[in-house]
């Protein structure tokens, strides 16, 4: 019971702004042409497009204690990993603007 309550505070304390991530990530993605071949960089940044929306919900998963140790931590890595690809697209993706966006935080 004690682990519910926590996860439903933390999800109550994150709800906005992952809620705000996702909302700007869908309207994001109705403009998207989906019909274009992409590149190779396209597809990063299509990625890190997507992960700056979701990134908040990563972060509330990742600490959630009703999901199993193994779990929060599969998605903690996750998410490292995707901030570390994030902060290096500068390097690949000169130009790419949300590559800024993912500064370390933790």
């Amino acid at each position: 019971m004690k682990d519910k309550e926590s996860c439903e505070a933390k999800i109550t304390a994150h709800r906005q702004s992952v809620d705000r991530g996702i909302r700007l990530l869908v309207q994001e993605m109705e403009h998207e042409h989906t019909l274009r071949t992409e590149s190779p960089r396209g597809r990063v940044e299509r990625v890190l497009t997507i992960y700056k929306g979701v990134r908040p919900l990563l972060a509330v998963l990742g600490t959630l204690p009703i999901l199993p140790s193994p779990w929060r931590a599969a998605v903690v890595r996750f998410d490292r990993a995707l901030q570390a690809l994030a902060l290096s697209a500068r390097d690949f993706t000169p130009g790419f603007p949300a590559a800024n966006d993912f500064r370390r935080t933790s």
